[in-house]
């Protein structure tokens, strides 16, 4: 099945799902952390990406581009780093593991490897310090 959606319609649901996901103090469960939503996400921004260049609006898919740039993203680093810190299972995982839940926990915008694993040495630091509360410092 296809579904065809206009491209400010793309717009407006790539910015709901992150208001969704993002916005409140307490991750929103199951979506937060669900692969599903996660690819349905990155997949909504390619195309709108992808529609931008094809109709030649290349500034549109440029900010688009940027937008999704984890290294602009403070705030939801924040909140990953809270949601992840606080999982009684993260120290069970092994770094393949807790890479790919904060890939998920990531989406729509797209961390580097790099910025990957300072994620999570970050949350691996949050939880091992000897005043862990969940908080990030700075976050």
């Amino acid at each position: 099945m296809q579904v065809e959606l206009a491209l400010e319609e793309l717009e407006t649901l790539a910015s709901a799902l992150v208001r969704l996901k993002f916005e409140d103090d307490e991750p929103p469960e199951p979506y937060f952390g669900s692969p599903r939503l996660a690819v349905a996400h990155r997949r909504i921004v390619d195309s709108i990406i992808l529609e931008s260049e094809r109709i030649g609006d290349s500034g549109r898919a440029a900010q688009w581009e940027s937008w999704r740039k984890w290294s602009a993203r403070g705030y939801e680093k924040g909140v990953v780093v809270r949601y992840a810190s606080s999982l009684d299972v993260w120290d069970q995982w092994g770094d393949g593991q807790k890479l790919e839940v904060l890939r998920t926990c990531s989406a729509p915008f797209a961390p580097s490897e790099e910025e990957l694993e300072e994620l999570r040495n970050e949350i691996d630091a949050v939880r091992n310090s000897p005043s862990s509360d969940g908080l990030s410092p700075g976050a």
